[in-house]
């Protein structure tokens, strides 16, 4: 088991790395460049123009490694045909991004309309097709919430705020790439703590992608995902954890993207409450830190470091609770 989970892996970060300049060569043909928006730092607007939707490759180099190692597995067919849709979301709104030449693409009950389409499926399948489908394992107890009809709304969630969070966080060179590489080593790690074969499988397919992809993407990046690549990372997390049960350590694993998640959160809602005040100097917390000083590779590099803790302490949580 564990040679097919590293060569799961290494059959993807070397498709990446292969495939990527290509791919690169052909966004640059067709003029795909990543339009910069107004309001974010200013030292970001180098990099206008740099070749985006490299994220298109995630789902492709995904399907072709997991040809290699396909099997009847429910999980796999779902998150092959959910993260194809939250991919095609991002894809959508990267194009209307370069096609109306503005750093804002589709509109926010657009996208929001069409992640509840694909997310209801996942949770509808879950609770009327899977006998343990609505169960929920708890860290560091090794105990288990049955949520019944629940599982549907909670699914839901689950897609909606994982794809979401990790686009938030998907704003400097290397950042979500590095901290989704880290995050799903834990739910690889994970997997395999509960003898989930395929799931271990997986991971460790999306974590060669993303570590191959920051040959390209750290900083300064040649390419970058896009929401092509970010919806498509995070409905992959969320379908790591709705089918294996893991849904509460994805909040342990994925402590960096809720961390950021709830800096734009706060921000937002003490804005409206004081009229226009900040506690931020500007969300997602990445930007507030490179206000205060911090270079660029100082922030990727130190949200790393948390990313890594935060999935120290699930794992952690994960044998204390098996």
């Amino acid at each position: 088991m564990m040679e097919t989970i590293i060569i799961s892996g290494l059959i993807s970060a070397a498709l990446i790395l292969f495939l990527t300049p290509f791919w690169i060569k052909i966004l640059k043909e067709l003029q795909v460049g990543q339009k910069i928006r107004e309001a974010g730092p200013q030292s970001h607007m180098s990099k206008e123009g740099t070749p985006t939707m490299g994220g298109a490759l995630f789902w492709v180099v995904f399907v072709l490694t997991m040809l290699l190692f396909f099997e009847r597995s429910p999980m796999l067919i779902w998150t092959i045909i959910l993260t194809a849709g939250f991919s095609i979301i991002g894809a959508q709104d990267d194009y209307f991004k370069i096609k109306k030449n503005q750093s804002l693409g589709l509109k926010a009950r657009q996208k929001i309309f069409l992640m509840f389409l694909l997310s209801s499926l996942a949770g509808l399948y879950l609770y009327l097709y899977q006998p343990r489908g609505s169960i929920l394992l708890v860290p560091f107890t090794g105990q288990e919430i049955e949520l019944g009809w629940l599982i549907v709304p909670f699914v839901i969630l689950v897609y909606m705020a994982s794809a979401n969070a990790v686009n938030l966080t998907d704003g400097l060179d290397g950042l979500a790439a590095g901290a989704m590489g880290i995050v799903l080593m834990g739910f690889t790690a994970l997997s395999i703590i509960h003898n989930e074969t395929m799931g271990a499988i997986m991971a460790s397919s999306v974590t060669g992608i993303c570590v191959a992809f920051l040959w390209y993407n750290g900083y300064p990046a040649r390419i970058i995902m896009g929401d092509t690549g970010s919806l498509m990372l995070g409905s992959f997390l969320a379908s790591l954890a709705v089918f294996q049960n893991f849904s509460l350590y994805l909040l342990l694993l994925g402590g960096l993207f809720v961390i950021v998640t709830l800096s734009v959160i706060i921000q937002v809602i003490y804005f409206r409450l004081t009229g226009g005040k900040r506690i931020f100097k500007m969300s997602p917390l990445h930007h507030h830190f490179e206000l205060s000083g911090w270079a660029e590779n100082q922030v990727v590099i130190r949200f790393w470091i948390v990313a890594l803790l935060f999935v120290i302490i699930g794992i952690w949580g994960a044998f204390n609770g098996s």
